[in-house]
C-alpha cells in the first residue's frame, strides 16, 4: 500500500486539518449520544457505539502511520456501514416521525469528496457514490423490515431534532472551511501572478563540483522574494502555481533569466566552460510550442545550447511519454543536454535510460546518506555509478553534506557532486566569487 506522500503538500495538510476537526466533532457527538443512551438505559444503542469506536480504530492507525488517505477511506466505509445498519435496524420511520440518522451520510460523502480532491481513486469515488445512494434510499423508502428493532418513542422524540441539527451543523462548518480553503488558494494564486508581474521572483545557484573540487556548473533554483514575508521556498508556492497552470509562464521567466546569466558566463573565461542546469516541469514541457519557443529564446540570447542542461524527473512521463521523448530528442539534436533528477526513487528509471537522450543522472540525496550509513547503501550507489559509466552517463551525487560523504561518493564512482558541503544556493555575484577562488573545495 503506497504511503500518502501528498499530505505534505498545502492541499494535503489542509485536508488533514479539516478531517481532524471533523473527527473531533464526530467524537464529541458519539460521546454525547453514548451518554444519552446510558441515561435513557438504551444499552443496545450504547453497545452499538462501542462497536463503532472499535471498528474505526484500524482507520485511525493507518492515518497515524502515514497512510492518511487509505485510513480516511476505511473510516468512511465503517461509518457508512454503521449508519446503514443503524437505519435498517433501529432508526425506522414511525408514524409521522421520520428516520434521521441517514443525514450523516451526507457528511460521509462530503469528507470523501475532500479526500478525492487530494488523492483521486476509484475506491474513494465508489464510497462517495454508495453514501449518496444510501442517503437517497433512506429518504425515499419507508418500509420497515421484519428484523427491525425500532427505537423507543421517548428517544425518537429527541433524535428527530438533534440529528438534523448536528448533521446540518457539521455540513455547514465543513462547507465554510472548504470555502475558506478555496479563498485562500485563490488569494495565493493572485499573489503568485502579481509576484511574476512585479518581478518578485529571483534565481539562486547551487554549484556542482568535480572530483578535483573545481566548479563545473550550477543548478538554477527559484525563490520568491516576498515584500512582507521575505524569501519563500518554492515548496510553498509551486504546487499552487502548477494547479493554477502558471508554471509555463514561471518556467519561461526562469529560462529567460538563466539565459541572461549565461550571457554573462560566456564573457568570463572562468565560467565559459560551465553548464547551467534548469528544472523543467511536466506542464511546461507539455506546451505545444515549448521546443520552438525555447530555441527562439536561446537564439535571441546568442548563447550556446550546449551549456544548458534541462533537469527532469520521471513524473514528466506520466502524461504522454512518447511526446516527451520526441521533444527531448528534438532538443538534444540542437545541442541541449538532459539530466534525470532524483534517480532511483521511481519505479521505471531503467526503462527511461534506454529511451532518453540523457547525459547525466543525479543520485538522490537519500542514497547518498544511506551509502555513508550502511553496506547496502554503498552497494546501491556503486551499481548506479557503474551502470551510468558503462552507458556513458555522468553520475552526480546530490545532497552531499559532509567530507565523509564526498569521499565515499568518489570511491563509489560518482564524478560530479552537489550539496551544502560545497555551498548553499547563492546569488549570481556570490557564485562568481566562489568560481574566482582557486579550487575552494579540496578536502
Amino acid at each position: 500500500m503506497p504511503r500518502s506522500h501528498s499530505i505534505s503538500t498545502p492541499d494535503g495538510k489542509h485536508l488533514v486539518f479539516l478531517c481532524r476537526a471533523i473527527a473531533l466533532t464526530g467524537v464529541i457527538i458519539v460521546l454525547f449520544w453514548f451518554t444519552l443512551f446510558l441515561f435513557l438505559h438504551e444499552w443496545r444503542l450504547a453497545l452499538s457505539l462501542v462497536i463503532l469506536a472499535v471498528a474505526a480504530l484500524p482507520g485511525w492507525l493507518l492515518a497515524v502511520k502515514g497512510y492518511f488517505s487509505a485510513g480516511l477511506m476505511l473510516t468512511q466505509v465503517i461509518c457508512l456501514t454503521f449508519v446503514t445498519v443503524f437505519c435498517l435496524l433501529y432508526d425506522v420511520p414511525e408514524g409521522i416521525t421520520p428516520r434521521t440518522t441517514h443525514l450523516y451520510l451526507l457528511v460521509i460523502a462530503l469528507v470523501g469528496y475532500m479526500n478525492y480532491r487530494t488523492n483521486p481513486s476509484r475506491v474513494q469515488a465508489l464510497v462517495i457514490a454508495l453514501s449518496l445512494a444510501a442517503f437517497i434510499y433512506f429518504c425515499s423508502h419507508l418500509a420497515i423490515f421484519s428484523f427491525a428493532d425500532p427505537l423507543s418513542h421517548r428517544f425518537r422524540a429527541v433524535s428527530a431534532w438533534l440529528n438534523p441539527v448536528l448533521s446540518v451543523g457539521i455540513l455547514c462548518a465543513t462547507l465554510a472551511a472548504m470555502h475558506a480553503d478555496v479563498s485562500r488558494k485563490s488569494l495565493k494564486i493572485r499573489s503568485i501572478q502579481e509576484a511574476l508581474y512585479k518581478n518578485e521572483f529571483r534565481l539562486v545557484f547551487q554549484p556542482m563540483v568535480n572530483t578535483a573540487g573545481a566548479i563545473v556548473g550550477a543548478e538554477t533554483l527559484l525563490r520568491w522574494q516576498h515584500p512582507v514575508r521575505g524569501t519563500i521556498s518554492p515548496a510553498e508556492f509551486i504546487p499552487e502555481a502548477q494547479e493554477a497552470g502558471l508554471m509555463p509562464s514561471i518556467g519561461d521567466w526562469v529560462i529567460s533569466q538563466c539565459l541572461l546569466e549565461l550571457v554573462r558566463w560566456q564573457k568570463n573565461p572562468l565560467t565559459r566552460h560551465m553548464t547551467m542546469s534548469v528544472n523543467v516541469t511536466v506542464d511546461h514541457l507539455m506546451q505545444d510550442d515549448f521546443v520552438q519557443r525555447l530555441l527562439k529564446m536561446v537564439s535571441a540570447a546568442q548563447v550556446p545550447s550546449t551549456r544548458i542542461k534541462l533537469e527532469i524527473t520521471e513524473s514528466v512521463f506520466a502524461a504522454d511519454p512518447d511526446t516527451m521523448v520526441e521533444r527531448m530528442n528534438a532538443l538534444s539534436q540542437q545541442g541541449f543536454k538532459f539530466s534525470l533528477d532524483d534517480f532511483g526513487t521511481g519505479f521505471s528509471s531503467l526503462s527511461y535510460l534506454r529511451r532518453l537522450p540523457l547525459q547525466q543522472i543525479k543520485i538522490d540525496r537519500s542514497f547518498v546518506s544511506a551509502a555513508a550509513d550502511s553496506r547496502k547503501g554503498e552497494v546501491i550507489v556503486r551499481m548506479i555509478a557503474q551502470m551510468g559509466d558503462e552507458l556513458g552517463l555522468e553520475v552526480l551525487a546530490e545532497g552531499v553534506e559532509t567530507q565523509q560523504q564526498w569521499q565515499i561518493m568518489q570511491g563509489l564512482g560518482c564524478t560530479v557532486f552537489q550539496g551544502f558541503l560545497f555551498s548553499r544556493p547563492v546569488c549570481a555575484d556570490d557564485l562568481h566569487s566562489l568560481i574566482a577562488s582557486e579550487h575552494p573545495f579540496i578536502p
